[in-house]
């Protein structure tokens, strides 16, 4: 059993290392080589615990996604928001505002290019998303109930929408970081939550 949790560790260093190379030097520098050098480990070593690449990219990006949902519900359980307020709630934690929010939405650009060309992967993503997808129609219809938006909303419409919302501002998070600055992503994720009232 011991043996078990310490390939688990290692597996999260090596998913950490990933995340501080990519920050650092990019994601074609974070080879499998750098993240051995990286850990202290010998070349090769990486591949007891990951066979390639795509499958520590795939590892960083589930992190990113159980980090966000993580986030979100420890928030939620704290404050009992509901409805539109923990929309936004979600929102915020989705979007690259600080230098965590902003490393992650480097991740998913980095997995998002990798997953367009290998359809295991692009399953997982459809796979997580569809978990947010699900996630976001139960806020609306929250908030539907609750009388803070127009009862006409086609919940699954809304949110697609918020899914692509989501993706776009980690996307533009990354490629301009100017929309990325506190006040303007407050105000973008205010502006998302009204726009259904």
């Amino acid at each position: 059993m011991p043996r078990r949790v310490d390939h688990e560790a290692r597996r999260h260093e090596i998913v950490l290392a990933t995340w501080r190379l990519i920050a650092e030097r990019g994601i074609e520098a974070t080879t499998m080589r750098e993240l051995a050098r990286e850990l202290g480990l010998a070349n090769g070593s990486v591949t007891h615990y990951f066979p390639d690449k795509s499958a520590i990219l795939t590892a960083a990006f589930a992190h990113v996604f159980a980090a966000t949902t993580a986030r979100f519900e420890q928030g939620r359980a704290r404050t009992g928001d509901a409805g539109l307020a923990a929309l936004r709630a979600f929102l915020l934690e989705a979007s690259p505002i600080d230098e965590e929010r902003a490393l992650e939405a480097r991740i998913v650009i980095a997995f998002l290019e990798y997953a367009a060309a290998d359809p295991a992967l692009a399953e997982m993503f459809r796979g997580l998303m569809r978990q947010w997808q699900e996630a976001f129609a139960a806020m609306v219809a929250e908030a539907q109930h609750r009388g803070e938006v127009r009862e006409s909303l086609d919940v699954q419409a809304v949110s697609d929408a918020i899914l692509h919302a989501v993706n776009g501002m980690q996307a533009n998070g990354v490629l301009l970081p100017e929309t990325a600055r506190e006040a303007r992503m407050l105000a973008t994720v205010d502006a998302l939550v009204d726009m259904l009232r």
